[in-house]
């Protein structure tokens, strides 16, 4: 469980640092419409939020719902892959410079690799989690000793 906690702290930390960066660039960019900023602070925002939910996970302020037992890792981790494996093929085959597919390549990959191994450690820690098939009498109903 210790390896799920740090590698979402890993996880909360880069999609922070990436996201609030992003959110500083947009801002900062006097060539953008009102509608391109507003939409990509929303896409920023939607990260943002489920770094600041994932974190409330992590603090144990969302106790019924610990590491391990919450979709909302699932959902941040899939979303974020599948957000940068989207963008990444508009970057990679899109008309920009060099320097700038290079580096954000390299958000996605990290990214990517970091959302998969998180997604696939929380998966494993629900599994663990969950009673085993033995303590059920057969009814679906939880046997109690005692």
């Amino acid at each position: 469980m210790q390896r799920v906690t740090r590698l979402l702290a890993v996880f909360i930390a880069w999609t922070i640092v990436v996201w609030a960066g992003r959110v500083r660039n947009v801002i900062a960019d006097d060539d953008l419409t009102a509608i391109d900023r507003s939409w990509r602070i929303f896409v920023a925002g939607v990260f943002l939020g489920f770094a600041g939910l994932s974190i409330a996970v992590v603090a144990g302020w969302w106790k019924r719902h610990p590491v391990g037992s919450t979709r909302l890792i699932a959902i941040f981790c899939l979303w974020t892959a599948a957000f940068w494996a989207v963008r990444w093929f508009g970057m990679a085959f899109g008309d920009h410079e060099l320097n700038f597919k290079l580096v954000h390549s390299a958000l996605a990959l990290v990214s990517i690799v970091l959302a998969l191994r998180l997604h696939r450690l929380d998966r494993d820690a629900a599994r663990s989690r969950a009673p085993s098939p033995s303590s059920h009498d057969g009814r679906g109903d939880l046997v109690h000793d005692g």
